[in-house]
């Protein structure tokens, strides 16, 4: 090769360096073009923690992750700031919905999601019902159940913040705390579990269906009694 040639071809590759050395420092960076909006934006992500573990975790309808068989987490990276619709699901549990929004540099999370069988087994017990106290507070001490017949609130002492949770036509009854994040209660013959994450759509489920029932929640066990027409019943641990 000539001296001159050699000499282009050392142009042609600084120019290409010079060309694409910036595009590369800001992808690394975080820098993305958004087609959407026509800007250049920095991306954020989105991080669950789910119980139990290896769930899938989808995007707008497309499954980007599973959960971590060993930390029951995951982290979706390089993700453009915008709302997405997520849905957490594993076979044999209700899935988990609601539409988050990532914002710049920025990782939002979803950190206390359990998702709950289909199929709860429960069986007659004539063993005594176990003392069980029903706390308005839950147990980290963070947060209050307030309730009428028909509506449920949760107040936030430290944050002096209440946030309205969900309202029902049928007569509410006894209302207990799953875990720090999570109701149990019924409405009329249904028992349903309810999360306090009020993020777009709330996700509540029915558990279960008894006539007129009166429930009790054991949290040493993770079991729950219900007392329908003089019969005892007990499920099998809802906690995974």
């Amino acid at each position: 090769m000539t001296k001159k040639a050699r000499t282009i071809l050392f142009g042609i590759c600084v120019f290409l360096f010079a060309l694409t050395a910036p595009t590369v420092i800001l992808y690394s960076q975080g820098y993305r073009f958004d087609f959407e909006t026509k800007k250049v934006v920095q991306v954020g992500g989105l991080y669950f923690k789910v119980a139990p573990r290896s769930a899938q975790v989808y995007l707008n309808g497309k499954l980007k992750e599973t959960t971590s068989l060993f930390t029951s987490s995951a982290l979706i990276e390089n993700l453009l700031p915008k709302m997405y619709y997520v849905e957490i699901k594993k076979d044999g549990y209700h899935s988990w919905q609601k539409t988050l929004e990532v914002k710049e540099r920025q990782v939002t999370d979803a950190k206390n999601i359990t998702l709950f069988p289909q199929n709860i087994g429960f069986a007659t017990t004539s063993s005594p019902l176990p003392k069980i106290i029903v706390n308005a507070t839950s147990s980290d001490g963070q947060k209050v159940i307030e309730a009428d017949n028909h509506e449920i609130l949760i107040y936030f002492p430290k944050e002096d913040k209440k946030i309205f949770l969900t309202r029902f036509s049928e007569t509410i009854g006894k209302i207990f705390w799953l875990n720090d994040y999570y109701l149990i209660f019924n409405t009329g013959d249904k028992l349903k579990v309810a999360e306090i994450d009020d993020r777009d759509r709330l996700n509540i489920i029915d558990i279960a269906e008894f006539k007129t029932p009166e429930i009790f929640w054991n949290t040493a066990t993770g079991k729950l009694y219900i007392l329908s027409r003089k019969t005892l019943f007990v499920s099998e641990n809802l906690l995974p």
